[in-house]
């Protein structure tokens, strides 16, 4: 396998990654991330974090 190609896969991954965190970070937000306890978790430290970041700023 050339360097270029593998180089090119990896480009793609994580434009990949990158749009799955997007989406994920779009749907906890409204909340329709699920109602099981590591999604109410999930929702929770979400936005404890968005609200220290914000107040840190």
């Amino acid at each position: 396998m050339k360097h270029t190609s593998l180089h090119q896969w990896q480009k793609e991954h994580n434009k990949r990654v990158k749009d799955f965190h997007k989406n994920h970070a779009l749907t906890i937000e409204i909340g329709k991330n699920g109602n099981g306890l590591l999604a109410r978790w999930e929702r929770f430290i979400y936005k404890k974090g968005k609200a220290l970041l914000k107040s840190a700023k």
